[in-house]
């Protein structure tokens, strides 16, 4: 869900935030979740890194792309 990522992010930047909630918007998607069944299924697929671990390397090259970009 939204608010797993958000306490993910949360964790791995250090912030001390909270979310904001507010009133939906015209063309808000209410409820939208990746799964991949199918792709188990279907294709045989399984994950080699964990959410955590990609979110954390995710974050780690942002940050690092950023850093460059600033130079």
């Amino acid at each position: 869900s939204l608010n797993q990522l958000f306490e993910e992010m949360r964790k791995v930047v250090g912030a001390i935030i909270t979310p904001v909630y507010e009133e939906s918007r015209k063309g808000d998607v209410r409820d939208s979740q990746a799964d991949i069944t199918k792709a188990r299924e279907l294709l045989g697929y399984e994950p080699i890194v964990s959410f955590e671990a990609g979110l954390h390397k995710t974050i780690e090259w942002y940050r690092a792309a950023e850093t460059a970009q600033a130079r």
